[in-house]
């Protein structure tokens, strides 16, 4: 199959469920994980729960895998996925992902070098294209004037191209 054709078929199928954007959000907002430990402490035992990382995580890297495969560029991928969202995840359970190359146990032998390889691949890419990436945390102060300064910018642009601005 051409490459032209393989893109076109990676792009359709690109359409992400909404069940995706649920798990991101419960994923990203869990202010109970801050640590490979804490991670461990909330999910150990909860399969249910630990589907959402991995379901995560496995989202991420088969984007980065179709980059590896040559069937879409950071650039096509970072117009669907914003940048922050791929390095904030991938920051928050890099444990997860560096713990699924080892063996359990003291020596930590490696077993699966590749896991994950694709999600890396992408974040370093993010970081690359992105270097002013801000990845807070952001307090709702400075979501609020974010979101004010936004506004301005927004009435500002209205009032350059001579369209009614409303007050």
């Amino acid at each position: 199959m051409e490459n032209a054709r393989k893109k076109d078929i990676v792009f359709q199928r690109l359409q992400t469920p909404i069940h995706f954007y649920e798990a991101y959000g419960e994923l990203l907002y869990d202010l109970d994980i801050n640590s490979f430990e804490d991670l461990r402490k909330k999910y150990r035992g909860k399969p249910r729960e630990m589907a959402k990382v991995w379901y995560v995580l496995n989202h991420f890297n088969a984007l980065g895998l179709l980059i590896k495969e040559g069937l879409a560029t950071a650039e096509q991928i970072f117009q669907q996925y914003l940048p922050l969202s791929v390095i904030l995840i991938y920051q928050k359970y890099e444990g997860e992902i560096i713990n699924s190359r080892y063996r359990h146990g003291p020596t930590m032998e490696v077993h699966n070098p590749d896991a994950y390889k694709g999600f890396e691949m992408l974040y370093e890419e993010a970081w690359r294209l992105y270097p002013k990436t801000p990845t807070g945390p952001w307090s709702m102060e400075d979501l609020l004037r974010d979101a004010r300064e936004m506004d301005e910018f927004l009435r500002a642009k209205k009032g350059s191209k001579g369209e009614r601005v409303s007050t």
